[in-house]
């Protein structure tokens, strides 16, 4: 590995063991970090912007203090693998800030676009202007996922994973649905629910 990086022109400094935890935020590093520059912070707009390979409207995800990484990092990996055109964070509580969202992604997150934001419903209205269909998530809602149409340029919108959309967002969106559930089980884990919706666009636009 030392001789790729030497190769590759990537620079190698040997530290301890506590240096690669600190650096890798508590993760299994095993033995390595990599890290990389900081690119600019990207803008809601700019996930609108046509992608090569990506003929169909803009699949957009805003997540709305998502805390635990894990489901970020799979809802994440499940956008890029429905050729969504990335996710939209707030800056405040959210686990792309953590460290290890790269990680949970299995690495999609380093493919994906990811837009911090300050304020996250100031940003949906913004896409909402730009003729973008804003559509929440939530377990309660009356109208089932599937009755809405995605035609469209959309964004999904979950919530956290014990408080679900704050008030200000669930104003912002133009629609909330829900996922119907078939037994007991009262809702399903954010990433879950929202993969499933992710999907369902991505199916019905492609046929």
């Amino acid at each position: 590995m030392r001789e790729l990086a030497g190769d590759a022109g990537v620079p190698v400094a040997f530290v301890d063991t506590a240096d690669l935890d600190a650096q890798s935020f508590g993760g299994n590093h095993q033995g390595v970090v990599a890290t990389i520059d900081s690119t600019p912070n990207p803008t809601p707009r700019d996930l609108l912007q046509p992608q090569p390979g990506r003929a169909q409207p803009p699949l957009i995800l805003a997540a709305d203090q998502v805390e635990d990484v894990g489901n970020l990092g799979s809802l994440v990996r499940t956008l890029e693998a429905c050729g969504g055109a990335g996710v939209i964070v707030p800056q405040r509580r959210s686990a792309s800030l953590t460290g290890g969202l790269a990680r949970a992604s299995a690495g999609a997150s380093l493919r994906s676009t990811v837009v911090n934001v300050t304020n996250l419903a100031r940003a949906l209205k913004t896409l909402r202007s730009d003729d973008v269909r804003v559509i929440g998530l939530d377990a309660d809602a009356e109208t089932p996922f599937d009755a809405v149409p995605y035609d469209a340029p959309c964004c999904i919108v979950v919530g956290n994973e014990a408080r679900g959309m704050r008030p200000s967002v669930r104003e912002a969106c133009d629609a909330i649905v829900s996922v119907p559930l078939r037994s007991g089980i009262g809702s399903l884990n954010v990433a879950a629910a929202g993969a499933i919706v992710l999907h369902h666009i991505a199916r019905h636009r492609t046929g």
